[in-house]
């Protein structure tokens, strides 16, 4: 029985607080590879605690890679990277000890990004230059009522009344410094990443913050971008003439072995809910990456982009939070408030800190200051927390009505689910198929939209075959059924 004293959790919930002992014990080799863990009934019995309790501790220890479990054996401890040079940064904590709680379609342009686009790339271009389409699952439109615009309207009277002065001066490069700080505080509360704000640069959308990041880094270098993956970033590095080298990804994420020596100075990464797949990067990869960054003097681009919309356990720790110094941490809130508004921003380590400081401060702000100090005030006072949870337990409860309208169908005779419990999105792999593109072209003549996994692959689209992208924020479950139904019949 592993032995911790759970009246030191504070106001933790206990379920956290269990898990982030256990995760310790592994972290620190108390616990080895390979060891078992007690049993949930064990775990539970012996410390006279609920069995949810340790089942929701062991699924978020799952969720993050450093345990596994096998049917009928038990619950069993992963190897995990223990590198000196891999430990947190200086000056920084456990994570739960925080107070925790695009797509892809090539421009006109003929790059090497657009040419690999895959046939199912082609399909969904047809699908669009179709009649419009009386339900679109090819993208996450905002439900009209989801945008608080009453609270939003109200801060920007008081913002205009109370900040007259701050109208008639330059934004600045970098960001308002309210918002930098509203920034670095959620950042700490729901991320359990510490940072200052000055490390923190707000942008009108993470294009633009790309375009900075390359010009950080430098010309002629190579850049490492996932496969499938968000294939606009590749067209930006591209665009800029950078060599982009296409990683692919296994059930685990990026694959980390494939940038052994590639000579790649920058990798974009989503870690915590990877574009399209779903998945979640473990640990033990996590470390295998940041491990190869130090050693290669390479910078990690983490995009954390939806990963306000985790439906079970706790939030996945960032890859920052494990070491700062070689990760670009970089988020937006088109997500979770709407698309019009253009605020994005990213977390820069000390180097390039510095050399953005020397290059690039000359910068004018690109984004308005009006639109800053609101969503400021929106951070500050709570409003932005609730209105994420708000939006949070909405998606569950739409993401639970779709699944269960999908498994009455008929089409569910045809599909295998790929579901990871996050997200604004599922994937189906229908079976009966035999050309993607002509199927999604009749789809697209029925009113449908769709798109193909593959039309986010650069290469090894055969693998992806017959898989497609579910959207369902602001689909009724009426217009799902009937879109099922003839999917089926199709």
């Amino acid at each position: 029985m592993l032995t911790y004293d759970l009246e030191k959790r504070g106001k933790k919930p206990l379920y956290e607080y269990l898990y982030y002992c256990i995760r310790e014990d592994i972290l620190q080799g108390n616990l080895k590879a390979g060891e078992k863990l007690p049993s949930k009934r064990e775990m539970a019995g012996g410390y006279g605690i609920a069995l949810i309790t340790v089942e929701n501790a062991y699924a978020q220890l799952i969720i993050e890679g450093y345990v596994t479990a096998k049917e009928k054996r038990g619950y069993f401890v992963n190897r995990v990277a223990l590198a000196e040079t891999q430990t947190m940064p200086k000056n920084a904590t456990p994570t739960t000890q925080k107070n925790t709680p695009e797509n892809s379609s090539a421009s006109g342009r003929q790059s090497a990004t657009a040419a690999a686009a895959s046939s199912g790339s082609q399909s969904v271009q047809e699908a669009q230059a179709s009649p419009p389409a009386w339900i679109d699952l090819s993208s996450s439109n905002l439900r009209r009522d989801a945008f608080p615009f009453a609270t939003w309207t109200r801060l920007m009277r008081r913002i205009m009344e109370d900040r007259e002065e701050a109208f008639l001066r330059k934004p600045e490069s970098t960001g308002v410094p309210e918002l930098r700080e509203a920034i670095s505080e959620y950042l700490r509360k729901a991320k359990g990443l510490c940072v200052t704000p000055d490390r923190i640069v707000v942008g009108p959308g993470t294009e633009y913050l790309h375009h900075l990041i390359l010009q950080l880094v430098g010309p002629g270098r190579i850049v490492a971008v996932e496969d499938p993956g968000y294939k606009k970033v590749g067209q930006i590095y591209e665009a800029h003439g950078l060599k982009c080298l296409h990683v692919p990804v296994d059930e685990n994420g990026l694959i980390a072995e494939r940038l052994v020596g590639s000579n790649a100075k920058l990798v974009h990464l989503s870690p915590s809910h990877h574009f399209p797949t779903g998945c979640v990067m473990p640990i033990g990869r996590r470390r295998s990456l940041l491990s190869w960054a130090q050693a290669e003097g390479a910078y990690l681009v983490e995009d954390d982009y939806d990963s306000e919309f985790r439906f079970d356990g706790r939030p996945v720790p960032t890859l920052a939070s494990l070491n700062d110094e070689v990760v670009i941490y970089m988020n937006t809130f088109t997500k979770t408030l709407a698309p019009s508004i253009r605020i994005a921003f990213m977390v820069l380590p000390t180097p390039l800190l510095q050399r953005f400081q020397e290059k690039l401060f000359f910068y004018s702000g690109a984004v308005s200051s009006f639109e800053q100090y609101t969503l400021a005030a929106f951070l500050k006072d709570g409003y932005y927390e609730r209105h994420v949870n708000r939006m949070r337990n909405y998606y569950r409860q739409q993401r639970t009505k779709i699944l269960q309208a999908l498994s009455l169908s008929p089409l569910s005779e045809r599909v295998t689910l790929e579901e990871h419990g996050a997200g604004l999105h599922f994937i189906v792999k229908v079976r009966g198929i035999r050309d993607d593109e002509k199927w999604l072209d009749r789809l697209a003549r029925e009113g449908i939209r769709l798109s193909p996994v593959s039309a986010y692959c650069y290469g090894g689209q055969e693998k992806y075959r017959h898989k497609f992208l579910i959207y369902y924020g602001d689909i009724d479950e009426e217009s799902m059924k009937r879109a099922f139904e003839i999917m089926a019949r199709t």
